[in-house]
Parts: C-alpha cells; structure tokens; sequence
C-alpha cells in the first residue's frame, strides 16, 4: 500500500515537471492569446439584445396562451372508464347493484312494497 503511495507521489511529480516543458514557449514581443472568456465576453451587442428580445418574446407568448381545462386531461376510455393523460390514472365507476343480481332485485322488491298504492 504504501509503495504505491510513493509511486503515485513520484509519478505526480514527473509529471509536474514535466508539463511546463511541453508546454509551447512563447516569443517575449509576442502578443499574449486572448482566452476564451474575453471572447466569449467581445460579443457584439445586438446579439445579446436579441437573444434577451427572443426570450421575452417566447414568455409572453406562453403567458398568452390558454391553459386547458382540467376536464381535457382526461380521455374516455373503451371500457367506459375515463383516464388522465398526465398521470396515466384510470377511474372507473360502476354501479354497486347491477340489474339482475339477487341483491339488486330484493331491494327493488321491497321498495316497490313500501310505495303507496294509488
């Protein structure tokens, strides 16, 4: 572990040494390169108007728009059921006493009973 240690360090320090030597040398009268930075920075100044024209642009034009009603995110489905397009949640309502189920026709039986009798 540790002469791996002392290896890393060595290496490290080669290459410290190293890297100014490859680096290309530069002539005393010459001048200096400018970086990137001041490039980036030299831009002429109707481009930054116009890039900050088009980003308003583009937020009033989605502040104008209409936002849809929550009832357009939802899709009837086949089944009957109705789904959210956002979420992708489906909803189902069915009735708890279908026709024709013994439950179904007792409670229609005593209600009927219990109607007056004109």
């Amino acid at each position: 572990m540790i002469d791996r240690t002392v290896l890393g360090g060595v290496l490290m320090a080669v290459a410290g040494l190293a890297w100014p030597a490859a680096a290309p040398a530069q002539e005393p009268g010459a001048p200096a390169k400018p970086s990137v930075i001041f490039n980036l920075i030299n831009r002429p100044s109707d481009s930054v108007e116009s890039r900050d024209r088009a980003f308003n642009e583009a937020l009033k034009q989605d502040a104008l728009t209409p936002k849809p009603s929550p009832l357009d995110e939802w899709e009837p489905q086949a089944d009957g059921s109705m789904r959210n397009r956002k979420t992708g949640i489906s909803v189902v309502v069915r009735n708890p006493c279908p026709a024709g189920d013994i439950e179904h026709e007792f409670a229609l039986a005593a209600y009927n009973r219990s109607r007056p009798r004109r």
